[in-house]
């Protein structure tokens, strides 16, 4: 039965700039990161092996940014393909995609040529306007004819997609519940995407911090929803646009990040970016990774000083040779475990003053493996530095934990330890603790990362009691 007044989940209001200070909304990963990808990439064996990766993650973005928008799906045997050999309707088979395949290819092809576009345009120096936002959607749009509107009724029909033109209809969707999350109304449009880009020149001007300016411009462009369709695809080509500008990959957002990604907009909705700018670091950290793993399995070295470097990273990758300068991650990954073990004991201490003492069948402990006590453990730098505390929550026969785990990443593990957190059951296995996992590097002073890591470490320990509340 059709409602005349639907419960409203989100109210429209125009756009707002920060309330507070940007950078106190980034906790300095990205910049740190930064630092390791610059001095890590001057010593790539093989630079054509990076530019060869960089290519095949623009097909990635331009594939995945498709199905996340539900424009057609494909197989993810057949994304790898397409990933690795090229975009080309010949390597898509007819039941991989539930669209033409020839009809794929091309709007795949749309994606990628509207990202190079935008490589085009931080090259001629040109600035983000409303005018190429339009000319954005219109070239990631070229192929799409149509859009579904879904009326009062839940009819569905077809309408005729204007390219590059904002909207003259209302496009707030309608949830699952019912109520309706309300877009800007299309008079005011032109006037908002006006103020968007002001406020972002203001940003740049104002050094806001790359990953923070993503996702602000990501969330404001979505809050206004200009385009009658195309909007999630043309906010996440201008948030790449802002890291290509400085010098970053188009970040991928990835259909497995679909719930994380609605999570973290929803969040932005309600004033808190830090889910969404967590997200995008992730994905830049992911591609410094695989990045410097690419150019390392790329062509032996021609000469001799490369040769040398090549066995030297061989005598470190088996223990012979220690590394001092990636050996600080290690460092401040062990100190980070021990003051992680030191907090959980505390949290332990509360638990059993305020719980086990006043009631039975409740036991509360931290565990953590002997090998982090080994000195040799830490400096074999041919082995990846590998360390877990976990809180367990035990009650009569139920036992579920929380558990922290450093591991180290990358390739020869340079010098790159990630934590993570996970809430364990018994019967089920882990289950990420949400937001993003954290990063310790070598360029890092110890003194940042540990202001960075107690902040994150307390938002894991206040998840993880909330989640096993929630069992009782």
């Amino acid at each position: 039965m059709h409602t005349a007044n639907p419960p409203i989940h989100f109210k429209w209001k125009p756009i707002e700039d920060f309330a507070g200070d940007p950078k106190a909304l980034t906790d300095g990963e990205l910049r740190a990161l930064k630092r390791v990808w610059e001095s890590q990439k001057t010593s790539l064996l093989d630079p054509e092996a990076v530019r060869q990766f960089d290519e095949r993650l623009r097909r990635e973005w331009s594939i995945e940014t498709g199905i996340l928008e539900k424009a057609y799906t494909l197989d993810r045997g057949v994304t790898r393909t397409l990933i690795e050999r090229g975009i080309s309707a010949a390597l898509i088979p007819h039941g991989s995609t539930d669209r033409d395949p020839e009809l794929v290819a091309r709007i795949i092809q749309d994606h990628h040529d509207a990202l190079e576009g935008m490589f085009d345009l931080v090259g001629g120096q040109r600035r983000l306007s409303t005018g190429y936002i339009k000319e954005l959607h219109a070239a990631l749009l070229r192929n799409q004819p149509t859009y579904t509107v879904i009326d009062p009724f839940g009819m569905a029909s077809e309408r005729s997609l204007e390219k590059g033109q904002y909207k003259n209809s209302p496009n707030s969707p309608t949830r699952p519940d019912g109520s309706v999350h309300e877009y800007c109304p299309p008079e005011h449009v032109a006037s908002e995407m006006d103020r968007l880009i002001e406020l972002h020149e203001k940003h740049e001007e104002a050094g806001v911090p790359v990953e923070v300016e993503a996702a602000w411009l990501h969330h404001r462009f979505t809050q206004i929803h200009p385009f009658a369709d195309g909007n999630g695809r043309v906010a996440r080509a201008i948030a790449s646009l802002v890291f290509i500008k400085a010098g970053w990959f188009p970040p991928v957002v990835r259909r497995d990040d679909w719930g994380r990604y609605i999570d973290s907009l929803e969040k932005a909705d309600l004033g808190d970016l830090r889910l969404l700018i967590g997200l995008f670091v992730e994905a830049q950290r992911s591609a410094v990774i695989q990045a410097t793993e690419v150019a390392y399995e790329a062509n032996p070295p021609t000469s001799a000083e490369g040769a040398i470097e090549a066995l030297r990273d061989r005598l470190v990758q088996r223990g012979k040779l220690p590394s001092p300068e990636w050996l600080q991650a290690r460092i401040s990954a062990r100190d980070l475990a021990d003051l992680t073990a030191a907090r959980l004991g505390g949290v332990v201490a509360s638990l059993n003053s305020q719980i086990s003492q006043s009631g039975s069948g409740f036991s509360f402990s931290v565990r953590r493996p002997p090998t982090h006590m080994s000195n040799l453990y830490l400096n074999e730098t041919g082995q990846p530095f590998h360390d877990e505390i976990s809180l367990s929550f035990k009650v009569g026969e139920s036992d579920t934990r929380l558990s922290i785990v450093f591991e180290e990443q990358g390739p020869r593990f340079r010098g790159i330890v990630i934590v993570r957190a996970d809430f364990v059951y018994k019967e089920q296995g882990p289950v990420a603790i949400e937001g993003s996992d954290f990063q310790i590097n070598y360029e890092e002073a110890q003194s940042e990362v540990q202001t960075r890591y107690k902040a994150w470490l307390e938002r894991a320990i206040v998840a993880a009691l909330t989640e096993w509340r929630q069992t009782l």
